[in-house]
């Protein structure tokens, strides 16, 4: 098999993007908070539907929220990616024992990193 350098290319970049995602995956679950905020952009916000009605935080307000959590056992799961030039976007998902996060992302490479800008979250009861 030829590798090319724009195979290489590729796989460094899906490399950095996992990485990102990888932060918030796996700090997640254990409420790492600097491990998450290194996947975020600062100005990052982070959206979802409660009762009918929009719910968003800045990042700040997101990182306290998650800090005052309870660690539980939690499977994440990277269900796909892509990305064009210096966006992208990513599915993942959060599973507990009684609920699940579901999560898409919208992602922005900025100085040769990946960041988390915006996250639009669906918890989903599991019975």
């Amino acid at each position: 098999m030829e590798i090319s350098a724009s195979n290489i290319g590729v796989e460094a970049e899906k490399q950095r993007i996992e990485l990102t995602l990888n932060d918030y995956l796996e700090g997640r679950p254990v409420l790492d908070i600097e491990r998450l905020r290194a996947a975020f952009h600062p100005d990052a916000y982070i959206r979802t539907v409660i009762e009918g009605k929009l719910v968003q935080w800045a990042l700040p307000q997101y990182l306290d929220l998650v800090a005052q959590a309870t660690v539980q056992k939690c499977e994440p799961e990277l269900l796909s990616y892509t990305w064009d030039g210096d966006t992208g976007s990513a599915h993942v998902q959060l599973t507990f024992a009684t609920f699940r996060f579901i999560d898409r992302f919208n992602l922005i490479k900025l100085d040769g990193k990946w960041l988390i800008v915006d996250k639009v979250s669906y918890r989903q009861e599991i019975s």
